[in-house]
This record gives structure tokens, sequence and C-alpha cells, in this order.
């Protein structure tokens, strides 16, 4: 089938068109020639802004996604923040005991095989920016999300029914409206504390826990690795050096002071990661290293993760100053491990915001 024949109309624009085309480029040209600085920055940027858009979406790429529905903040349930606006989003922060990925092989933590494929939350704190920066929740793992007719559900082991049921159950049983989901592993967290230099943390007395790899022999401040930090946070069954003698802790002191060093370890950790954050280079290798090493939601992206370090960045002062920990207090553990809600938990929570019937579970 052959084309029907231009018009003089269509030829003449098509030649019009052409010619203003010659022209610019010749323009163009002349300018380059009389500015020849001006044209290659322009060059530069222009090569810089299309591979940043590249690097971009490498960065998004390397993210582990998982899909989360999230809670539905309910009217009753709006709260303040202490500046009279609308309540933060919350952050829920989980670093899970997966053996599909160690850093110090199997043989210190026990892998797939020992211990099977699941992940329990090792780790789980509510992250919110705030007019001063962060405000992070510690929530103790062994905190009950759940009660249930034998056992009831612990923090940590409703993590190995997804993340979908530990969001769920936290604003079930507490009104938690979770905005946003991360999750860091055994070895993504180690990953992330040596790629930053290793943490300072200061220890009153030293400690040691078999179980968890962990020996620190000296009381003071510590330079710690990424497998050391991840010991420390692991550690469950503590031993203390006291008169020269090592002492075992109860379950109960135990656990209170994995919650303290949770918190501490994850106050160093951030204030590393904006510490290490100046200038583009530094800031691209910083991206690099938590996009390889993070799962997030869906619905969350790399906008949603710079702006939560800007809220540390735009409070000013020291990183460390810019993150305020808050530790969630619950009661005794019990044979089962469990440690149940209690009115200063609920307190707690409730001056963030959380309250039972503040949200409800998306279907």
């Amino acid at each position: 089938m052959t084309s029907p024949e231009r018009s003089p109309a269509t030829s003449s624009t098509r030649s019009r068109a052409h010619q203003a085309e010659t022209a610019w480029w010749a323009r163009l040209r002349a300018r380059a020639r009389r500015h020849p600085l001006l044209t290659t920055v322009l060059v530069l940027l222009a090569a810089t802004l299309a591979l940043g858009l590249g690097d971009l979406g490498l960065l998004y790429s390397r993210l582990e996604r998982f899909d989360v529905a999230m809670p539905q903040q309910n009217a009753t349930g709006t709260a303040l923040t202490d500046g009279g606006g609308p309540q933060a989003e919350t952050w829920l922060v989980i670093g899970t005991d997966s053996r599909t990925s160690l850093p110090d092989g199997p043989a210190r933590y026990g892998g797939v095989e020992d211990v099977g494929d699941g992940a329990r939350a090792d780790v789980a704190a509510l992250v919110r920016p705030s007019a001063t920066g962060l405000d992070v929740l510690i929530l103790p793992r062994d905190l009950v999300v759940a009660e249930g007719q034998l056992f009831d559900e612990r923090l940590a082991t409703s993590f190995l029914q997804g993340p979908q049921y530990t969001v769920d159950a936290l604003c079930s049983a507490y009104g938690i409206t979770t905005a946003h989901v991360v999750t860091v592993d055994m070895a993504q967290f180690a990953g992330i504390v040596d790629a930053v230099g290793g943490i300072d943390v200061e220890l009153d007395e030293p400690v040691r826990d078999a179980y968890a790899g962990l020996e620190i022999d000296t009381a003071g401040m510590q330079h710690l690795d990424g497998v050391d930090a991840l010991a420390l946070v692991r550690s469950r069954h503590p031993e203390v050096l006291r008169d020269g003698q090592w002492v075992a802790l109860s379950d109960q002191e135990g656990a209170e002071r994995r919650s303290r060093f949770t918190g501490i370890v994850m106050r160093s950790v951030m204030s590393a990661l904006v510490d290490q954050g100046h200038g583009p280079l530094a800031l691209q290798s910083l991206a690099w290293t938590l996009s390889g090493n993070l799962g997030v939601d869906a619905g969350t992206g790399l906008r949603d993760l710079a702006g939560l370090a800007r809220s540390v960045r735009s409070a000013g002062g020291a990183p460390g100053d810019s993150v305020r920990l808050v530790e969630v207090p619950a009661g005794p553990v019990g044979d089962g491990f469990a440690a149940p809600p209690t009115d200063q938990t609920y307190a707690t929570l409730a001056e963030y915001g959380y309250a039972p019937g503040a949200c409800t579970p998306t279907d």
C-alpha cells in the first residue's frame, strides 16, 4: 500500500521546522565556542543528573520489599505532638534473628539447620520524627501482644507469622498505628555497623554471654564492630563481672539490660549514620550500604527514608542529642518469657498518642 502524496502545506511546515532546528544547533555551537567552561559545566551537570537518576533506580532495587497493609487511624485516636500538630508517622523497626544470612558463620549463632528458617523480632522499636530529632521507643521483645488459651503471644514470636501479623497485633493491643516497617537481619545489622566504622558504647561493667558470643572484659567506653554490637543487643543470658566474680543475671534483670543496651546501640548507630552522611560522595556510599542491608514495606521509598534522616539533621546539635530514647516498661518476665503490659506500659505509650482503640487493622 503506497503512502499518499504530501500536500504543499505539510512540506512547507516541515521545511520551516528543519531550518529552525539547524539554526538552533548553529547558535548552540557558537555559544559553546565562546564559553567553553560554561559548556563543560553544563555537560557535566547533565551527565551527573543522568547518573544520579540511574543510581536512585539501583538504590531502590537493592531494598528488600514486602507487602504490609498499614492500620487505619481512628478519629477518636488522633493524638497531638508536643508542638500541637498531628501525630508523627510511626516507623516500626524490627531487628530479626533470621539465620538465612549470618555475619560470623553458623558456629556462633547456629544456622538454619539448628534453629529453623523462621525469624523472630529480636529487637523492636518505634521511631518517630519530632521537633527535636527522633523519638525512639524501645519495646520489650517479650511484651505480650495477644492473649492465647495456652500461651500468650510475645512481640518476638509474633514476627514468625510475618510483619503483617506484628503490625496488626501492635495496633489491636496498644493502638500503635504503624506507617512504615523496616527490617534488618543479623548480617545486615553487623554490615551497617561495620560500614560506619563501628560504634562507641559505654558499659558500666564487664559483660559476657556465651549464647550470644559476647565477651567484653572491661568497663567504660568500648568501640564495637558489627559482630560485637550484634552480640550486645542479642544477649539474653548475660553474666557481669562483680568483685572479681562472673555473676549470672536473673531473667528479669537480663531483659531490662537488653532493652537498655538495645537503645544505646540504636542511638549510636543512628548518630554514626547521620555523622557519616556529610558530603555527596559519603552520602552516596552510605545510601548504597543501607539500601543493600534493609527490608522495607512496599509503600516505603527512598524519599521516606531520606525524610527520616533529615529529621535528625534539621534538629541541629550533635547527632546523638537528636535521638531521644524511651524504654517502654513491661511486667516481670514469667516462666514462658512473656512480659505482660502494666499501667506504666500504657501510660508511657499514651504520652506518644498510642492507646487501645486508636487504630484498626486493615482487613
